[in-house]
């Protein structure tokens, strides 16, 4: 892999230290693309929120959200009631950095990659699902509203940052 980048300050290295800490995770999800889903259509749905709190604390309020809290590689969920349809298989999880990769079978068949990270100081939560196949680009147009929807209502804007 071959990293560059151009910075407006001379924090360059931390800027591509930083950089690089992403790749794992989006190398964990090409190999489930790869293994799972090789030659299918994609779309694909972000999400990023601020949350108050540390990364940890973050990652806690998500996984608690979403019914992940305690989920073991290999095992199979299912969203709880509340937040939008959501179910597959843990095929990723760690609490350093805190992230989890999930192989959907719900809302359609895709992948989920959910994280707590640091921004600058801010505690942050990010939901990234990744959807395959024929239906894709009709599943992000039906789900995006309603995780746009619940999103806003798990985590409301911090009140030092409004």
């Amino acid at each position: 892999m071959v990293n560059s980048l151009f910075a407006s300050t001379d924090d360059w290295d931390n800027q591509l230290e930083s950089t690089g800490l992403g790749w794992p995770g989006f190398f964990r999800t090409l190999r489930i693309y790869l293994t799972h889903f090789r030659g299918q259509r994609s779309a694909i749905m972000q999400f990023v929120a601020p949350v108050a709190g540390t990364e940890g604390e973050a990652w806690d309020t998500l996984t608690a959200a979403v019914g992940l809290k305690g989920l073991s590689v290999g095992q199979r969920w299912t969203a709880p009631a509340g937040v939008p349809a959501l179910s597959g298989v843990a095929e990723y999880v760690s609490q350093s950095p805190y992230d989890a990769l999930l192989r959907l079978d719900k809302p359609g068949p895709g992948v989920a990659a959910l994280g707590a990270f640091n921004f600058g100081g801010q505690s942050m939560v990010a939901l990234n699902f990744y959807h395959y196949g024929d239906q894709a680009a009709e599943t992000v147009a039906r789900e995006t509203t309603p995780w746009q929807g619940w999103i806003q209502e798990r985590f409301p804007m911090p009140t030092e940052l409004k």
